[in-house]
């Protein structure tokens, strides 16, 4: 009922404002239809149908004049996903922009992702992802958030930036599609509660030239994605064994930097990002270290090929080497000498547990990213290979896409998704709900 609301506020808005002048406010009705099936290959057996559904996005944009204008994206879908029925409607985005000179306010649910890199983007931390989300765009996996944002331009050539999210928004992690221990159930993001003084806060200035541009940002608030802790242990003597783990969110700030520029036809992308997770007056082990991330990227297109290719570093700081625990057994609570060392060996597992999703089972990582594409036939065919490659853990990514265009707005693409990670890796635990063929067919109005 919340989101049908407020999709009538946004469309009887859009309609207000687009009422007012005709000749400089009007409304822009704009989207696509399309029907998408992802398929599911497991140890070389015959293919199972893993999502299949019909989505329509339908997105309004009214003007009003020079003052400012209303913006909403809703997805309506249905079909099936993991052997689930369901039937959605999703309110992506919803905002209203204000324009007064040379600052402009935007108030609502908006996806604004930060950071000029290509594959990945560590100063980009207000945006929450659904890393599960299942489409051929990558672009589908970012969620909108409530924030108000404010943008200062006192010169064609500078930009200020500060945003307030007063109301957290995780990304998601399908850990039900996770490979975890039959003892162990996962329970639903926590939500801190709404705090003024809790909201996460961001600021960015931008200097934008001719031949090069960047920016320098700060950001103080949740981290997206919540950390894996614990809950109640059971009390001995056990009879059924089973423990639940909490996403919790973290607190923390992030100091970053970007830059893009273009040096004898190849474009040349940066970013780096010092982030510092916030600890209370004990240190909780589940939270992630400080650490330190870049990333540099190029591009350069060569007639119809173009190739981007990119390398991304991190260094944990105080970081203490682990071995993975070995595989807790139900089977030893039957020992009482075993029960005062339960919640030790537990929060052994579940720690390493966080080292795998925030990437920090090594103190230096490196990967490397690599997408050649082409277009053929009159710009009607473009095929390219992402590959992605992580020289530390060994797990990489194949993905190849073929899209062919039909007509005019209207799209059929193909591809495959190959996940590869030994064990104890973040690609090892879902490549098995991700591993296989899918296609979409796009209409786009």
């Amino acid at each position: 009922m919340k989101k049908v609301f407020s999709f009538i506020i946004i469309v009887s808005c859009c309609f207000r404002l687009s009422a007012q002048d005709a000749s400089q406010s009007g409304l822009a009705i704009s989207g696509y239809t399309r029907s998408t099936g992802f398929f599911g290959i497991i140890n070389h057996e015959e293919p199972t149908q893993k999502s299949l559904y019909n989505e329509t996005s339908l997105k309004l944009k009214a003007k009003t004049g020079n003052w400012g204008q209303a913006y909403t994206d809703v997805r309506f879908r249905v079909g099936t996903e993991y052997g689930t029925e369901f039937s959605t409607m999703d309110i992506r985005e919803a905002y209203l922009d204000l324009y007064l000179g040379k600052l402009d306010f935007r108030i609502g649910k908006q996806i604004s992702p930060w950071g000029r890199a290509d594959g990945w983007n560590p100063t980009d931390n207000l945006t929450p992802s659904n890393y599960f989300v299942r489409s051929p765009d990558h672009d589908d996996m970012r969620i909108g958030n409530y924030r108000i944002r404010g943008q200062y331009n006192p010169r064609d050539w500078l930009k200020l930036e500060a945003d307030i999210a007063p109301w957290y928004t995780p990304s998601v992690y399908r850990f039900d599609l996770v490979n975890m221990p039959s003892f162990v159930t996962i329970g639903s993001p926590a939500h801190p509660g709404f705090k003024w003084n809790k909201s996460s806060v961001a600021a960015k200035l931008d200097l934008v030239f001719s031949d090069i541009e960047g920016s320098v940002s700060w950001f103080k608030g949740y981290d997206p994605l919540p950390a894996l802790k614990p809950g109640v242990l059971p009390a001995p003597p056990f009879s059924d064994f089973k423990i639940k783990l909490l996403q919790v969110p973290f607190r923390q700030q992030i100091i970053g930097a970007d830059f893009a520029s273009v040096i004898f036809g190849t474009g040349i992308r940066g970013e780096i990002a010092y982030k510092i997770p916030e600890q209370g007056d004990t240190i909780d082990p589940m939270i992630p270290n400080s650490e330190i991330q870049w990333v540099i990227s190029i591009d350069r297109e060569l007639g119809p090929c173009r190739i981007i290719a990119g390398y991304m570093g991190k260094y944990v700081f105080d970081f203490i080497p682990a071995d993975p625990p070995q595989t807790f057994d139900p089977a030893m609570i039957s020992n009482p000498e075993v029960w005062p060392m339960l919640g030790p060996l537990l929060a052994s597992q579940i720690g390493y547990y966080n080292r795998i999703l925030y990437d920090q089972t090594h103190e230096w990582s490196h990967s490397v990213l690599f997408r050649p594409s082409v277009s053929l036939f009159h710009e009607t065919l473009d095929v390219e290979i992402s590959t992605l490659y992580n020289l530390t853990t060994e797990e990489y990514l194949l993905y190849p896409k073929v899209t062919y265009h039909l007509t005019d707005g209207l799209l059929a693409t193909t591809g495959y998704q190959f996940y590869h990670g030994g064990d104890n890796t973040r690609f090892s635990w879902i490549k098995d709900a991700f591993n296989g063929p899918f296609f979409e067919f796009r209409l786009t109005f």
